[in-house]
């Protein structure tokens, strides 16, 4: 008997409605009955079909390749990557998930040079309903935040056109992760950038995919000072806490405050990433921070941290 409601499907499945609808009228992964109201109501079998697809599309499979398939089979894809459920480097990388990785960024890099931040959205949709939301942002969103950085530093776009990207993203994220909620008893996370790292869009992903595994976020901004840090994680009991390094990776302070992090937070996980922490990997094992190369590792880190085995 149906009896699962949109919202009790999208906080179970991480997909937004905006997905769901076009899964169903696009791809008929799933038939969820309706009410007289037209409210959609899901079965189990429902909930846990939609929970299997986004966890295969999250691994890099493309939902027009895999939405038909019967219950048993998409069980067998998921049997076949048990291993890389929590770690996605191993998701399978076929030439149409390539080809059409390519062309959301280029659309996307279009798009920011025509600083039209509605086609911009209209884009991150589309990868997100071909992806799901963590292959959004691992495969679509990061290679296209790096690109337009370097495409500014080369001269190829102005300040404004990135200044509009980043805005852009920022807002698809805030409007995208308000169906990730999490419960009372679920683990904190602070999020944020080191006093002077003022690059803060790879912190806003990070925090969007901690919500999106369930976490507690409280989200920082950017360039807080190491008392700052560390008091709002006392504050707030963070079970952990994630740092984004960008640039300039050569801020003669930038050191000291991650040490005085460190102090301040003995006992606690901290966790970096950012295309500039691996000039620093060195000094972040000195301080025992666990240095993160990418941001398909931050899925797995947090999983390690909530299981208590980081």
């Amino acid at each position: 008997m149906p009896k699962h409601g949109i919202k009790i499907v999208t906080q179970q499945t991480g997909l937004s409605p905006h997905v769901l609808r076009v899964w169903e009228k696009r791809y008929q992964a799933v038939t969820p009955m309706r009410t007289d109201t037209n409210r959609r109501l899901y079965t189990d079998s429902e909930l846990q079909r939609l929970k299997a697809l986004a966890i295969l599309t999250g691994l890099g499979y493309a939902i027009g390749q895999i939405a038909r398939l019967s219950c048993s089979e998409l069980q067998v894809l998921l049997r076949k990557h048990d291993n890389s459920i929590n770690d996605r480097s191993e998701a399978p990388a076929t030439d149409l998930g390539d080809e059409q990785e390519k062309g959301f960024i280029s659309r996307a890099i279009q798009a920011t040079k025509e600083m039209d931040q509605a086609k911009l959205e209209t884009i991150f949709d589309e990868a997100s309903i071909a992806f799901g939301y963590s292959g959004l942002l691992e495969r679509v969103m990061v290679p296209f935040i790096k690109l337009v950085g370097q495409l500014w530093q080369e001269g190829h776009i102005s300040s404004s056109d990135e200044h509009a990207a980043s805005c852009a993203i920022r807002e698809y994220l805030a409007h995208t992760t308000r169906p990730f909620t999490s419960s009372t008893s679920s683990p904190s996370l602070i999020v944020t950038t080191p006093s002077g790292q003022l690059h803060e869009i790879g912190a806003v992903i990070a925090a969007s995919l901690a919500r999106k595994a369930g976490w507690n976020v409280t989200y920082l901004g950017a360039s807080l000072p190491a008392e700052e840090i560390a008091s709002a994680a006392i504050k707030r009991q963070a079970k952990a806490v994630a740092l984004s390094i960008v640039y300039p990776v050569d801020d003669p302070h930038l050191l000291g405050e991650l040490g005085r992090l460190r102090r301040h937070l003995p006992n606690t996980p901290i966790i970096v990433g950012g295309q500039g922490a691996a000039a620093l990997a060195p000094q972040l094992s000195e301080f025992k921070m666990k240095h993160l190369s990418s941001i398909r590792e931050f899925n797995t880190c947090l999983c390690k941290i909530r299981s208590c085995s980081f």
